[in-house]
């Protein structure tokens, strides 16, 4: 046996997957059936809930926030093309070849 590996993460590894998935304990808590009706009874009760803004200024937060996102995206793609440019154009002189003058 190699004496620099430690069997001890992989068996806590094993006990835990074991323990999971094999344990005979139902630790969940069952619904009464007064219970199950009433939560079927609430879920009918619910409202319709439409995601949507409440007024104008959230409308309007919302369209500059995306336009924020859009326009920091554009502003890294740029860099990333300049970036680009300026390594394609080094390696076109040479300077990463390993034969140096």
């Amino acid at each position: 046996m190699i004496r620099g590996k430690k069997p001890a993460p992989a068996f806590l590894l094993l006990l835990v997957f074991f323990l999971a998935f094999f344990s005979g304990y139902d630790l969940a808590q069952q619904d009464t059936p007064e219970e199950q009706s009433q939560t079927a009874q609430a879920e009918k009760e619910k409202e319709k809930i439409v995601p949507s803004p409440k007024n104008i200024k959230e409308s309007t937060d919302i369209y500059v926030f995306v336009g924020w996102i859009w326009l920091a995206v554009c502003v890294l793609v740029f860099f990333l093309r300049l970036k680009i440019k300026e390594v394609d154009r080094l390696y076109r002189l040479g300077y990463f070849s390993q034969k140096k003058k």
